[in-house]
């Protein structure tokens, strides 16, 4: 399995050094998340993973900044507060899964939607009685 990014992309990607191997796991856990996303066969049949590159670098961003999930932590005088896009933790968002599906050559959205309903009723023009069909 490929790498979708280089540990040095990461690290300016977030402007911090890294330790190596919590770096190493998140982009292990990215890459298979965002591959289980798209399916494996659609994964490994990409020629380039580079439309790839923007949602495997959030998600690790994700892991590494917050790998417990938590809104927000305090000790003492000191508080800190997650902004939403960081609470997901070590899974895809929605957004982030139709990024990738789209990268694929998944369609996610059409112009409208059917949902299956009630049966219609429609009038019978024949008999001038209603049926149900």
């Amino acid at each position: 399995m490929a790498d979708l990014f280089e540990l040095s992309q990461l690290a300016s990607y977030m402007q911090q050094d890294l330790d190596q191997a919590s770096a190493e796991l998140a982009r292990t856990v990215a890459t298979s998340l965002i591959r289980s996303a798209a399916g494996a066969a659609r994964y490994d049949a990409l020629v380039d993973l580079s439309p790839l590159l923007p949602v495997a670098l959030d998600v690790a961003r994700r892991i590494l900044l917050n790998p417990a999930g938590v809104r927000s932590e305090q000790i003492d005088d000191y508080s800190v507060t997650y902004a939403a896009e960081v609470l997901a933790g070590a899974a895809l968002t929605d957004d982030e899964r139709a990024r990738v599906l789209a990268a694929v050559g998944v369609r996610t959205s059409t112009a409208f939607s059917i949902r299956p309903g009630a049966p219609a009723r429609r009038r019978c023009w024949r008999y001038g009685e209603e049926a149900e069909r």
